[in-house]
């Protein structure tokens, strides 16, 4: 056995190892360097394009991302109160708003809680709706007791509305045939109208006969301080004038001064129960020329003050301003010196007509006792008299001027009877008319227009809604005499079944037949019963019931 020492080296044994595969295999460097200068090289070799020229290429904005879905986004805690008061807000509550929706509907809302509910949640559906039945009820009592003397209140207001329109449509009514009853020509100019209504004498009697009935209207008892005379009309008005007394300056009440043509008239509001101004009712009336105005200076207590002594008498009142007082002393100055030369002229006209009446007496009887005396016609003035036809008896030229002065005094007063409405009046002037028009031929053609105007007031005021017995049998009466019998019959049937159709619209059918048709026959036979009394009353000749 050799030892390993002694072995020579050649001998040594070579032992042959597995590579394994953790150990690195040899990196070939060449290989590598060429890699690096290949891409070095490429590198080198690129081109840039320039990033700050323009492009066409449009590039689109990167959108954002929801609120919601980001990473740790926080919601707003308001939101997470409200949402959690909605789902714990009570049923009962939700129910109540939907009922008090205006556009509320019944059947949709019975659908939905009907669908899927339980017998026990219909029997708490039922409840709560019994439950808000009650308490509306309860509500709308409270409602109407709070607000009773409210509705009250208004109630009247209404009802004295309605009042008042009802007379401002009579009152347009009469306006707008007052042109035709004053035969004014609509197709002329305003200048012309104007002209023609200043010149009318008819006119200006119907406008002041219209102010005093309109003052007998509005202030009670004026009529009998101020009635209705030829020519008196209003001229100034002043309301919220103080009355104070005469000792002690202190305010009394409330009055208004009317200035007319001759006289002023105080009227003072009647006081109502709660204290407020009411109706105005007359309390004095002085005539112009037996009153004095006396101006009071202004003093640090009082101001705008002024006196008005009649007789023994002294009455004291305050205006609220100063120009009030002024133009209200203005008016008494004025219309006082007006009325002063008015009674001037009259005055002289009267002695002017005395004189000439004293005149012509002396020579008339001295022409009658002593014909001999009476101066004879010149030569000139003879043959004048002989070339035109004329002698000395004036007796047809008189007749001719006076019935020319009755034709138009007549067609006047029938103008303004019927104007006035003064249905009375008017029928027994067309009687007179009618008795004279064969001593005055010439009245017919003033009477025939004016008798045809007053039967067409006549049938329009038949012809209204609200006639009672009483009126409608009178307006009959006075067609009657004018010789309007078939027409006033026509118009009366015509009216009482336009009555008789509004009182049947009038009817509620509230889905029970028989008492409609009860209602219905209850108004058709009490409406032709009345009919059948007012025609029998109106129309006296009983022998025109037959043809109707």
């Amino acid at each position: 056995m050799q030892s390993l020492r002694t072995r020579r080296p050649s001998e040594t044994r070579t032992v042959k190892r597995q590579a394994s595969k953790l150990e690195k295999k040899p990196i070939n460097k060449n290989v590598r360097k060429s890699t690096v200068d290949d891409k070095i090289k490429k590198r080198m070799s690129l081109r840039y394009a320039e990033i700050s020229a323009p492009t066409e290429a449009s590039v689109p904005d990167v959108p954002s991302v929801p609120i919601g879905l980001r990473p740790g986004a926080v919601r707003d805690p308001d939101e997470l109160v409200l949402e959690r008061a909605s789902i714990r807000e009570d049923p009962k509550v939700i129910d109540q708003r939907l009922l008090d929706k205006e556009d509320f509907d019944p059947d949709t809302y019975l659908k939905a809680k009907l669908a899927n509910s339980t017998e026990a949640e219909l029997r708490s559906l039922q409840s709560s709706l019994r439950s808000s039945k009650d308490d509306t009820a309860v509500e709308l009592q409270r409602n109407v007791f709070k607000n009773y003397a409210e509705f009250v209140h208004i109630s009247k207001e209404i009802s004295v509305l309605e009042n008042e329109v009802l007379e401002l449509k009579e009152s347009l009514s009469e306006w707008k045939s007052m042109p035709s009853l004053l035969h004014i020509d609509e197709s002329a100019s305003a200048s012309e109208r104007r002209r023609n209504v200043r010149s009318s004498i008819a006119d200006l009697r119907v406008l002041y006969a219209n102010q005093m009935q309109t003052l007998h209207t509005q202030i009670e008892g004026s009529a009998k301080f101020a009635p209705t005379t030829p020519g008196r009309h209003v001229i100034y008005e002043m309301d919220g004038i103080y009355a104070l007394n005469a000792a002690t300056y202190r305010v009394s009440n409330t009055v208004k001064f009317v200035v007319l043509d001759d006289s002023v008239l105080v009227a003072k509001r009647r006081r109502r129960n709660n204290g407020e101004g009411g109706r105005l009712v007359a309390e004095r009336c002085w005539p112009l020329n037996e009153m004095l105005v006396l101006d009071t200076k202004d003093t640090a207590t009082m101001t705008n003050v002024f006196k008005i002594r009649h007789q023994k008498e002294t009455y004291v009142y305050r205006t609220e301003a100063p120009s009030d007082k002024k133009t209200l002393l203005g008016q008494f100055r004025q219309v006082a010196e007006e009325l002063a030369i008015r009674k001037r002229r009259e005055r002289e006209g009267e002695h002017e007509r005395r004189k000439s009446m004293w005149t012509s007496g002396d020579l008339r009887a001295s022409m009658t006792l002593h014909p001999d005396k009476v101066p004879p016609l010149p030569d000139w003035m003879a043959e004048l008299a002989r070339k035109a036809g004329v002698d000395g008896d004036t007796s047809a030229r008189d007749k001719s001027e006076s019935d020319a002065r009755f034709i138009s005094d007549f067609s006047d007063d029938l103008t303004v009877a019927i104007a006035l409405r003064s249905w009375e009046r008017a029928v027994q002037l067309v009687e007179e008319g009618r008795a004279k028009v064969s001593s005055i031929p010439s009245l017919s053609a003033k009477l025939t227009p004016l008798t045809a105007s007053l039967t067409s007031a006549l049938l329009d005021a038949l012809s209204a809604p609200g006639n009672r017995k009483n009126t409608a049998v009178s307006l009959i009466g006075h067609l009657l005499k004018l010789g309007q019998g078939p027409a006033a019959r026509v118009t009366f049937l015509n009216a009482r079944a336009g009555a008789v159709d509004r009182y049947v619209r009038a009817i509620r059918f509230e889905g029970h037949v028989g008492m409609y048709v009860h209602d219905l026959a209850l108004v058709v036979f009490t409406g032709i019963k009345h009919t059948a009394d007012w025609f029998l009353a109106g129309f006296v000749e009983h022998d025109m019931t037959s043809s109707q």
